[in-house]
């Protein structure tokens, strides 16, 4: 009997109580005693009960199972949020199923359709690359409008009514920037893979407001799309250019230019001072260990799966953005 699984009528049976009354028990009905709640719960361990989703799912109209979709698998900052994902739902009682747009907006749609047609409860996602590049968004309002919450995260869309999870892109290079010209940078390469999305860009400006403030500051900017060129692109700048500070828009940037200017024989930071983001295990272990800003990917899946929750259960609240604050973690390549 504990091998094999057993219907909630068969547990029902076992207990001598009521169908309802075990399917109340085991939700924690307020109709039921903590005595009788215990009691079930007990007894449906121990005959291997489990229940049924799929019938629950089409009785409540509720899988309890939130979509993800995530633009990029290789990337240590989606893997966080990813965990945070994971572990809220869990604790709320919810599955995920993630999905990879692999920053596609072909698969993006296609994702998208597929976990619309009642496959679950919400979808919680960040915009790939392409979807910004050509300015599509209407896939993402279509699913909502069929009663399919979402609530994006990172890359957003202003266009697209919604709840929202952001960092201050902006703000955060900023003040990165600032830090590097304070220990004396004055040729500051900023270097960037997402130049085309809305995190991209805001890094971007971030970065040019601080060096606007100091009219003897000009811009060194690298833009690239993919990482087979990047080596030989930051070769030459470094080789014809008098670096000595870089921004890199993500943590495997960040990480690349430690490596090509450690191999070109500059002194880090003696002689060049490099901040990422992420603060992922590479940055930790790179070497030398990368000043990161940290955009607490873990507590921006938390805050994103309990605001897309949230709205599952009142669905009149007010579309809201909540920002993480960053923080920037000084480590090996940037100066006291």
């Amino acid at each position: 009997m504990k091998n094999k699984k057993i219907t909630l009528k068969e547990l029902a049976a076992i207990l001598k109580v009521s169908v309802s009354t075990v399917s109340k028990a085991l939700n924690d009905s307020y109709e039921i005693s903590e005595a009788t709640k215990k009691k079930v719960k007990t007894a449906a361990i121990k005959y291997n009960y489990s229940p049924n989703l799929l019938a629950q799912g089409l009785k409540t109209k509720r899988t309890k199972i939130l979509g993800v979709i995530i633009p990029d698998m290789r990337a240590p900052f989606f893997i966080r949020v990813l965990r945070g994902i994971e572990r809220e739902a869990s604790d709320q009682g919810y599955n995920i199923l993630t999905c990879f747009s692999n920053e596609s907006f072909t698969k993006e749609k296609a994702t998208l359709d597929m976990l619309s047609q009642g496959n679950v409860d919400g979808i919680i996602m960040a915009l790939c690359k392409e979807s910004q590049e050509q300015g599509l968004y209407m896939h993402v309002n279509e699913t909502i409008s069929k009663g399919i919450p979402v609530t994006l995260f990172d890359r957003i869309d202003d266009r697209i009514k919604c709840d929202k999870v952001v960092i201050n892109d902006f703000e955060s290079t900023y003040n990165a920037t600032k830090v590097l010209i304070k220990s004396g940078a004055k040729n500051i390469l900023f270097i960037s893979p997402i130049s085309t999305t809305s995190i991209g860009k805001d890094r971007y400006r971030g970065y040019s407001y601080a060096l606007s403030e100091r009219k003897s500051l000009s811009e060194h900017v690298l833009h690239f799309e993919e990482y087979k060129d990047f080596s030989s692109d930051l070769n030459a700048v470094l080789k014809s250019e008098k670096i000595d500070g870089i921004i890199a828009a993500n943590e495997l940037t960040g990480i690349s230019a430690i490596n090509i200017a450690s191999r070109l024989g500059f002194k880090i930071p003696e002689e060049i001072s490099i901040i990422g983001f992420t603060n992922g295990l590479l940055s930790m272990n790179s070497n030398p260990p990368l000043t990161t800003i940290s955009q607490h990917g873990k507590d921006i899946g938390k805050v994103s799966t309990s605001k897309l929750i949230e709205r599952l259960k009142n669905d009149k609240l007010e579309y809201a953005t909540t920002v993480i604050e960053t923080t920037l973690i000084k480590r090996g390549t940037t100066k006291n």
